[in-house]
């Protein structure tokens, strides 16, 4: 259920500190009752000890003890434990961090009479926790009051994503208010590799973030060497081979991606050479265009749809390593016979990338540092789906994730595979790539998930 967070709770903590230390004092002094009783009335009948006063020490030395060992369950336990007891702590944590920040942007009234400040209006701010998925949601007022606006921007939820380095994750409006939800945990919305299962139409990236390709088409995927960008491109190409026999493969690199020409199922689908690549391509569109006549056959009697509509299957091309491409082409020269082959599949790339949606054909590139030189606008404007893996620069986040409002920070510094993605105008969220299991091999896996669709 959802919490309402008052101006007191700014120092909640401090409260339930002392609340607690008295309790403790008055439970000891209680256990303790019968031994005070004692020195009472030997104090009365004219006997008297330093001894005597021992209890009142040991009452306070164990109150002390009892007091600093709440302290490093609060500050040390309870960030690093699941249990109860943590759960309980990290709420009041956030209750009162919540608090904090809205009094430090003064989004309350008071008023002032006789030598006294009285609070006039403080928001109706509640929270409720998940422990269990690792998300905070916050029910913020949108009901016309002085910072009804300050709540509706975005300005609160950019304040709490920095103070509690949560990610914000979705805003939904209601009447006369709005719920924010943060990821205060997002290694709790890992999945694992093998334990992937893709539908129809949807991949599974993390939890609560699916890719939907024929809505959000086309794909970018980004980040430098060892920060996880191959794993989450096989993540995605598994579930692919699982739904569809139609995906060519272009490792201009020669790397991970180009050993795959080994299985026997993608034999004449992973393209490696700057000829195989160049044709590769050029042999992908000729394929859209058959299709579209197809379609437009279809169309000609009256029937309106995409592609699954005609009981099409859809098509990926899965180009890593797309910057090296460029690269290696781009030194050629007007003379050489390659050049007009990378021209014209350049060419349609360009043509894939804006009219593969309705016809089924997609693209998924991957590269190291994407910019405008190595990624055409063309391409770069049907991207919907766009992952960058690692902290991006500030150079690589403009061109990657353009509209984004918010501060990327680092997830973790123990473990690989983080990044932050986008799909489609959704706003920028922070992930966990699939995890990939240790002793993994890549064609043995893939050979499983070719099964998988053949059954």
């Amino acid at each position: 259920m959802f919490r309402k967070i008052k101006y007191s709770d700014q120092c909640l903590a401090k409260t339930l500190f002392k609340r607690f230390l008295l309790f403790v004092f008055l439970l000891v002094s209680v256990c303790f009752g019968f031994w005070y009783w004692n020195i009472f009335q030997a104090m009365m009948h004219g006997q008297f000890s330093w001894w005597d006063i021992s209890p009142f020490g040991l009452s306070i030395l164990m109150t002390i003890v009892f007091g600093w060992s709440f302290f490093w369950f609060y500050k040390h336990y309870a960030p690093t434990h699941n249990d109860l007891f943590s759960r309980y702590l990290k709420r009041i944590e956030l209750r009162q961090m919540i608090s904090l920040l809205v009094t430090s942007k003064g989004f309350f009234d008071t008023e002032s009479a006789d030598n006294n400040t009285y609070l006039t209006y403080y928001p109706k701010l509640k929270i409720k926790v998940k422990h269990n998925t690792g998300q905070l949601l916050i029910e913020e007022p949108i009901d016309g009051e002085k910072y009804m606006s300050q709540f509706a921007s975005g300005d609160f939820d950019q304040s709490v994503e920095t103070a509690l380095l949560a990610d914000r994750q979705t805003t939904e409006f209601m009447k006369n208010k709005m719920i924010s939800t943060f990821a205060f945990e997002p290694i709790k919305f890992r999945r694992q590799l093998l334990a992937l299962q893709p539908q129809k139409g949807r991949i599974q990236i993390a939890k609560g973030i699916d890719w939907k390709y024929d809505t959000f088409y086309n794909a970018l995927i980004s980040g430098n060497v060892g920060t996880g960008k191959s794993y989450t491109i096989f993540a995605i190409l598994g579930q692919l081979l699982q739904l569809t026999k139609y995906v060519d493969i272009i490792d201009p690199k020669r790397s991970d991606l180009a050993s795959l020409k080994y299985i026997d199922a993608l034999k004449g689908r992973v393209h490696s050479t700057p000829t195989e690549i160049n044709q590769a391509v050029i042999k992908y569109y000729q394929n859209m265009m058959a299709r579209a006549e197809k379609m437009e056959r279809i169309k000609a009697t009256g029937k309106i749809g995409t592609y699954k509509d005609y009981h099409f299957e859809p098509c990926f091309l899965v180009f890593d390593e797309f910057g090296a491409y460029r690269e290696m082409n781009d030194r050629l020269t007007f003379s050489d016979p390659a050049y007009e082959a990378y021209q014209t599949a350049m060419s349609n790339l360009n043509e894939i990338a804006m009219l593969g949606r309705e016809l089924g054909f997609y693209l998924i590139i991957g590269m190291q540092r994407p910019s405008a030189d190595s990624l055409p606008m063309a391409i770069r404007g049907q991207l919907n789906l766009r992952i960058n893996m690692g902290v991006p620069t500030p150079e690589i986040e403009k061109m990657v994730f353009p509209d984004n409002d918010k501060q990327l920070r680092p997830l973790s510094s123990n473990l690989k595979g983080w990044g932050f993605i986008k799909v489609g105008d959704s706003q920028v969220r922070a992930f966990f790539a699939p995890e990939v299991p240790k002793e993994f091999n890549l064609h043995q896996w893939l050979i499983e998930q070719i099964e998988i669709r053949k059954r």
